[in-house]
């Protein structure tokens, strides 16, 4: 111990002896050290600024309660898209719409006519149940003009028998709607508008 105590006066002597030159050493040291932290620090904070403001324009300068409810009403917008989707039919359902008009005389062809992607596997069920019974079914492109729900159209014998099994097998109320010129041609369309409660 008496050899280690020895050492640390001698060391302390000769800073001692150029005390300028150990503080220039030191400064130099601690300039160093500093530049390289403030320049690694700096690219982070600068990174953190970058995202806070992106979250502060993405928000509008919302307050944390306030964003919160915004996002509590894009999640209620997604749960009102998702109730927008017309399900397919259960197979019961398909057999019912089946038997009830396989007897009857079939149009000329019958146009599914989807309003949106949302009513796609109901217009699918549709188009493949009335053409298992033989009649000319197709999905056609959605035109301007369809109701909410579900709508036959024209009215006429065939089509109010068509709505009332369709309004059996979806359970959905179904309009009937008059088109003289669906009439005149012989056809009959099922219109699949946006699902209504």
């Amino acid at each position: 111990m008496d050899q280690f105590t020895k050492y640390v006066l001698d060391e302390i002597g000769v800073i001692g002896d150029a005390p300028v030159v150990f503080g220039a050493a030191i400064l130099v040291v601690a300039a160093a050290v500093w530049s390289i932290l403030s320049w690694r620090y700096s690219g982070i904070i600068k990174n953190r600024e970058r995202t806070i403001a992106l979250y502060k324009n993405r928000l509008d300068g919302a307050s944390p309660d306030e964003a919160k409810a915004k996002l509590d009403s894009l999640e209620g917008q997604i749960w009102t898209l998702k109730d927008r989707v017309w399900p397919k039919l259960p197979p019961a359902a398909v057999a019912d719409l089946e038997n009830s008009l396989k007897t009857k005389e079939p149009p000329r062809q019958i146009s599914i006519v989807p309003q949106d992607i949302d009513s796609i596997f109901l217009a699918r069920d549709l188009v493949d149940a009335f053409t298992r019974i033989g009649w000319v079914a197709k999905q056609d492109t959605s035109v301007n003009g369809i109701p909410d729900g579900l709508s036959v159209w024209p009215d006429s014998e065939l089509g109010r028998a068509v709505r009332d099994a369709l309004d059996k097998a979806t359970g959905a109320q179904v309009s009937i709607r008059e088109d003289n010129h669906a009439r005149e041609n012989g056809n009959i369309a099922i219109g699949i508008g946006y699902k209504v409660d």
